[in-house]
């Protein structure tokens, strides 16, 4: 497993070519129709949807997602109770420093892509 992980991040960063696609028995599997992999792009979109991603753009294979970060609220609120004890006005300050930042904040993007081999990537 060690070595797989490790031949995996060479494939990354050196941007050698994936190996080829194996079934459970070790067997190499063609590379996925057009249609099929049109389907295999779907299912990733719809997965990616119901985590509560928006698709920005989509094209046939390939989409752009968004998301807005939630914002931690249980730590920033016990900031700002232990800040209202000790010094109100500081409280108050980081209460509106807080607003503005969760209004503001930009949201994440991701790109989803098929490659030429069927395999699903992003980025």
């Amino acid at each position: 497993m060690k070595e797989k992980l490790k031949a995996a991040w060479h494939w990354f960063y050196v941007g050698k070519p994936l190996p080829p696609l194996v079934d459970a028995n070790g067997e190499e599997l063609p590379p996925p129709s057009p249609e099929q992999a049109r389907l295999l792009f779907r299912e990733a979109l719809t997965n990616r949807v119901a985590d509560g991603w928006k698709i920005e753009i989509e094209n046939q294979f390939d989409a752009v997602l968004s998301r807005k970060q939630n914002p931690t609220w249980i730590g920033k609120l016990i900031l700002f109770l232990i800040l209202l004890f000790v010094f109100a006005p500081l409280a108050l300050f980081y209460l509106i420093i807080v607003t503005i930042s969760s209004v503001n904040a930009k949201p994440s993007t991701l790109r989803i892509w098929i490659d030429e081999d069927g395999r699903i990537k992003q980025e």
